[in-house]
């Protein structure tokens, strides 16, 4: 069984709201990329602690979505591209917020998150 239409999950009978519905999901353990080279990396020479609030930052840098330190405003790292489809939720009024759950500076530094929606 497929849907009458091209490319629209709203085509399923009763799931009109999936695409409001996958922009609420929780993100778990998403690992940042170019946590290294980041402003918060720069400034501290370190990784941010686990449990440290994180935001999503509702404007591009360089065409990637960027996470910052709540605390302090800093760039952490960016997201996956895999991730790109929370700037259409974000458009859609949704914003995102959570904690760092991973962290750790040597081998290289890495930064994983947790991201929570909010409307």
């Amino acid at each position: 069984m497929g849907s009458s239409g091209v490319d629209k999950f709203g085509d399923y009978p009763g799931n009109t709201n999936l695409t409001k519905d996958m922009c609420r999901m929780e993100r778990k353990n998403v690992g940042l990329e170019e946590v290294g080279r980041s402003e918060y990396f720069n400034v501290h020479g370190d990784v941010p602690a686990i449990i440290e609030p994180i935001v999503l930052s509702d404007q591009l840098k360089n065409g990637r979505l960027v996470v910052l330190s709540e605390t302090t405003g800093e760039e952490i790292g960016f997201l996956p591209s895999t991730y790109s489809s929370l700037l259409a939720c974000m458009r859609k009024g949704f914003s995102y917020r959570g904690d760092i759950v991973y962290s750790v500076l040597r081998p290289i530094p890495k930064v994983d998150v947790d991201l929570n929606a909010h409307e």
